[in-house]
């Protein structure tokens, strides 16, 4: 995790929480939202440990008992839900165990505090055991939810919570962390493809995006000459990192229809005579694709489909 502290746009959200709690005004329950690299779920857990700190302030301390058993990892009195592995919702059971520990006495004879990470991912039973808790909080009591999506969340629970936004730093602002965390990257494509979050740019650049975006850039050129191995390349994209190279064409494809409507070139800069409109519909189909990474379709295939569109789009 991160520590929020050291991300500028997060400098007010930090301020106003502290103010609030210090005055009373914190809610008993409530719903931090934004994109997902934007430091979400770090501003999340550093809210429990704001109310959970024992030390004097500005808390959270970072020194009391509470704190070191938070940096341990075994607060008793701190619960963090999120999807098991491979799982796409949480699962009822998870919510109904933390309703019941919520329930249960403080072991610190402090606040008890709980996030739900991906707070969308409930199911409906699942935020309906979640309710009651809402509807009738346990005293000194702090329940955090995270969402990227609060839209999808029922009305009954985002009534019920005080609503915190986490928006994405202006570009100039993000480039500026990033190359003080990191100098000599070429931040500006891979914050491109991470959406403008720069959380997500530090992933992908240690994911070795540098080593991914030539291979897709080659990958372009060899569509364009027609000498792509169409069958191989779907089956190596289809077992490997698909959602990735997916976003890489979306990028690249907007950007290339951008600076073909700019008359500005486009890295790598399109063949004269490109048909417009067979991009956008390579682009839309892109973006189905995208959508469709967690149900049944068979990937290499329809991978390899998209790859015959992309040769048929972009050849010169």
């Amino acid at each position: 995790m991160t520590d929020p502290a050291s991300l500028p746009w997060l400098a007010a959200p930090l301020r106003d929480l502290r103010s609030a709690f210090d005055r009373g005004r914190l809610g008993h329950a409530v719903l931090v939202h934004g994109s997902p690299g934007v430091g979400g779920q770090d501003l999340a857990r550093w809210l429990a440990h704001l109310v959970l700190c024992e030390g004097a302030p500005p808390r959270p301390c970072g020194r009391c008992a509470s704190c070191t058993l938070l940096a341990a990892g075994n607060h008793p009195d701190f619960r963090w839900i999120e999807r098991e592995e491979d799982a796409k919702q949480l699962k009822v059971e998870q919510v109904r165990d933390l309703a019941a520990a919520l329930a249960l006495k403080s072991y610190r004879g402090g606040y008890k505090a709980a996030v739900i990470a991906e707070a969308d991912a409930m199911n409906a039973n699942a935020a309906n055991a979640l309710l009651k808790t809402l509807e009738e909080p346990p005293p000194a009591t702090l329940l955090v939810l995270v969402s990227s999506r609060p839209s999808r969340l029922p009305a009954t629970i985002l009534s019920r919570c005080q609503r915190i936004s986490v928006a994405r730093p202006r570009t100039d602002d993000a480039l500026a962390w990033l190359q003080a965390r990191k100098a000599g990257t070429s931040w500006g494509s891979v914050l491109e493809h991470a959406a403008g979050e720069p959380l997500r740019a530090l992933e992908l650049e240690a994911g070795g995006f540098a080593e991914l975006d030539r291979e897709m850039a080659g990958s372009i050129e060899q569509l364009r000459a027609r000498r792509l191995d169409i069958a191989a390349t779907a089956e190596r994209w289809s077992k490997n990192v698909l959602e990735r190279r997916l976003t890489w064409l979306d990028v690249w494809l907007t950007r290339t229809i951008r600076d073909a409507f700019a008359r500005a070139p486009a890295l790598p800069s399109p063949p004269a005579g490109r048909n417009i409109r067979s991009l956008y519909a390579l682009l839309d189909r892109v973006r189905a694709l995208r959508l469709e990474l967690d149900t049944s379709l068979n990937m290499q295939l329809a991978t390899e489909v998209l790859l015959l569109r992309a040769e048929s789009a972009l050849a010169a």
